[in-house]
């Protein structure tokens, strides 16, 4: 298995980030259709100054040139607070764009306003499809995000240059996994904006879910060398690097984001992840021990401690008795069984001796995984049958001294592929 599937399946990868640095991520329904869970958090912010095309601003000055009533609309902007009342600023200026007898002023200012209007709400249906996504009503969250998709297009049609609606727009498409459009959509936002270090990430996580990771690692470093404080820049970067086999600095990426972001279970658990991949089990159990110091109720990091001392095939590392709680433990945070789970509860059981029991709850956890999973879940559940337990592999120029070695470590996995990490 890769270290995508393993060590950073089991959070959603797509991190997409908005102004206020909140994420999203991608859930994937039966039809294979990308939704959004958590919208850019934009409510909140205050309506943005209008530039018209011929120059007019709701300035004080302008009131001369600019129309009484579309500065009567523009006061409007400031308390609008939800769709029907964005919608009716946006009704009232598409009237006046094409009225012949209002002056030119009139109509740019009027498109001025009409973009804003369609592009603040598109932020608002935005977070009302978070809002459905969270209460399990799917179909009508995609339903609300593609009219945000759609007000966002419009919008630029009226201000083609305002950065921020490019911005918008590009998170929608890679939320409904349009991601080609996607990148040319942020690729616009730079060239408007090109210190605007959320955009140049935002590409990079479209360029590493197309699998273009040489691109991707460009485009962190650009957001990085605009804002090198952020751990989440640096946290992706590494998955990118460890994409390309360039594992020394993905770890030094994974860590510069555990120094910046200490206060996050899910970068001490990545980097938990990586070194366990590459049989630095060592270091991968004090980052494992790190993440659940900062969050004792993250499950991934009780899951994969759990791998580690069920399944390392050095004996200073592996505790099955300690494996066992981590692993219930982590079915208990989950609030469910899942495959990974359970195959991980199975992996303890096993290293207890009791692989009767293991091989129970490893079908168990065959039933409830997917097709890619199934044949190597099914390789575990062949040694469990067989009165044996199941160790990692070990990666290629790692070596243990005899002592260290488990007496059945000549039992790797029955397809002898490497899979290290969870």
């Amino acid at each position: 298995m890769s270290p995508h599937t393993t060590s950073f399946g089991n959070d959603q990868r797509l991190q997409m980030r908005s102004d206020d640095v909140r994420a999203r991520s991608q859930v994937t329904v039966a039809v294979a259709l990308l939704l959004g869970c958590v919208a850019p958090r934009l409510v909140g912010q205050e309506p943005i100054q209008f530039q018209s095309r011929s120059g007019a601003t709701a300035s004080s000055t302008q009131s001369a040139s600019v129309s009484a009533d579309l500065l009567q609309i523009y006061e409007r902007t400031k308390t609008a607070s939800d769709q029907q009342a964005v919608t009716a600023i946006a009704r009232e200026c598409s009237q006046v764009i094409p009225d012949s007898s209002r002056s030119r002023m009139d109509r740019d200012y009027a498109s001025s306003l009409l973009a804003w209007a369609l592009n603040r709400r598109g932020e608002m249906r935005s977070e009302q499809a978070a809002r459905l996504v969270e209460q399990g009503q799917l179909a009508e969250a995609d339903k609300v995000d593609r009219q945000a998709a759609a007000d966002y297009e419009t919008a630029i049609k009226y201000g083609p240059e305002n950065w921020r609606t490019y911005h918008n727009y590009g998170i929608a498409l890679a939320m409904q996994g349009d991601y080609r459009r996607g990148i040319d959509v942020f690729t616009k936002a730079i060239q408007i904006k090109a210190d605007y270090a959320n955009a140049y990430f935002n590409r990079a996580e479209l360029y590493f879910e197309l699998e273009q990771y040489a691109e991707a690692i460009q485009d962190y470093g650009r957001a990085i060398a605009i804002n090198d404080q952020d751990p989440q820049y640096y946290n992706s970067r590494g998955h990118a690097k460890f994409m390309l086999d360039k594992h020394d600095a993905a770890l030094s990426d994974y860590r510069r984001a555990t120094e910046l972001g200490d206060d996050s279970a899910i970068y001490h658990s990545d980097l938990g992840d990586a070194c366990q991949y590459l049989g630095r089990w060592m270091d991968a159990a004090h980052a494992y021990r790190a993440a659940v110091a900062v969050n004792n109720k993250y499950s991934r990091a009780y899951q994969n401690a759990a791998w580690l001392m069920a399944t390392c095939p050095d004996d200073q590392i592996r505790n099955p008795e300690l494996a066992m709680a981590a692993a219930k433990r982590s079915i208990q945070l989950a609030g469910q069984r899942t495959s990974r789970g359970l195959d991980t509860l199975a992996a303890a059981t096993a290293a207890m001796g009791r692989t009767s029991e293991a091989a129970k709850l490893q079908q168990q956890a065959i039933e409830l995984a997917d097709q890619n999973e199934k044949l190597e879940l099914s390789q575990r559940l062949q040694l469990y049958q067989s009165g044996q337990a199941y160790y990692q592999p070990l990666p290629p120029g790692v070596q243990l001294a005899d002592d260290s070695r488990p007496e059945q470590f000549r039992i790797r996995t029955a397809s002898g592929n490497q899979s290290n990490s969870r």
